[in-house]
């Protein structure tokens, strides 16, 4: 079985497929290889799942963006999330950190939105790429606020994280379990998280909603998706074979450890909640209008 994964090695979809595929392969006696295929807003991984046999060999790690967010970031995305894809299981939520580097000043939501009005335009902030959570996230947010911040997009979380400590960007929405090691080491400053954060090192951080944007909820969710033929009975064994690796204590503990909170639904209720958030997410993002740089 090949795991393909919209980052490279150390970003946070990869954090958590290596342990996934780890178990995968004693639950289901298959060999399971981590296929990294950063790039192109999920592009390069997506196009390889729709090209793959529908049989259950062939699965993707995914997240909002390439399920939800796509069509309405990308004019002539390769493949359709709701014609190609087919989904198997969420795996994990993913709380999100505002952070920036020290250089820049700031101590605060406040702080952050009042330096960026006073200099339009000259502020920036990093991505893993065009249409990635960090990026459509920032955007939604950055609308709210009324703020002109200049997007830099990288090609993996990874990057865009040495960027922003080397100050070459200043700030970066990011997936808690990436950052924290830097907030910890005080070459990142936390601003605010999403609202379900379990870690001390953002115990004092506001959520965005304390910190003056109520209804804001920034959160990511990471999931399994298969071709769109794979037939239903190999959906539904992958689903419990997914339920099994996510009720194991070692791979609990690696999620824990990372900042992540598990889920686990049945792929009908996993399909559902895509559903749901295109209805509700597609028009905001159509409306504010993200596009690539």
């Amino acid at each position: 079985m090949t795991l393909l994964v919209n980052g490279g090695p150390g970003s946070l979809p990869d954090i958590f497929a290596r342990p996934l595929a780890d178990n995968l392969r004693q639950s289901l006696g298959q060999t399971v290889v981590v296929d990294n295929r950063p790039g192109a807003g999920g592009m390069v991984a997506m196009q390889q799942l729709k090209d793959a046999k529908a049989d259950g060999h062939t699965l993707a790690i995914i997240t909002n963006a390439h399920a939800v967010w796509n069509p309405y970031v990308f004019p002539h995305l390769t493949y359709s999330p709701s014609a190609d894809l087919k989904p198997v299981s969420p795996i994990a939520i993913l709380p999100m950190a505002l952070v920036v580097n020290p250089q820049l000043g700031v101590h605060s939501v406040p702080e952050l939105v009042a330096k960026a009005k006073a200099e339009p335009g000259k502020l920036n902030y990093a991505s893993s790429g065009n249409g990635s959570p960090p990026h459509v996230l920032f955007e939604v947010w950055r609308n709210q606020a009324g703020l002109e911040v200049e997007h830099i997009p990288f090609k993996t979380g990874p990057d865009a994280l040495t960027s922003t400590v080397a100050g070459d960007t200043q700030v970066y929405f990011a997936g808690t379990a990436l950052v924290e090691a830097m907030v910890r080491d005080n070459k990142l400053k936390v601003l605010a998280v999403s609202p379900c954060v379990n870690s001390s090192t953002f115990a004092a951080a506001p959520t965005m909603e304390q910190a003056g944007f109520p209804g804001y909820e920034s959160a990511v969710w990471l999931g399994v998706v298969a071709p769109a033929d794979t037939s239903d009975v190999v959906v539904n064994t992958l689903n419990t074979a997914i339920a099994k690796a996510l009720a194991n204590p070692r791979f609990a503990s690696i999620m824990q450890a990372n900042g992540s909170i598990p889920l686990h639904e049945s792929a009908s209720d996993f399909a559902h909640r895509i559903d749901h958030e295109r209805q509700t997410w597609g028009p905001q993002i159509e409306r504010i209008g993200i596009r690539p740089n």
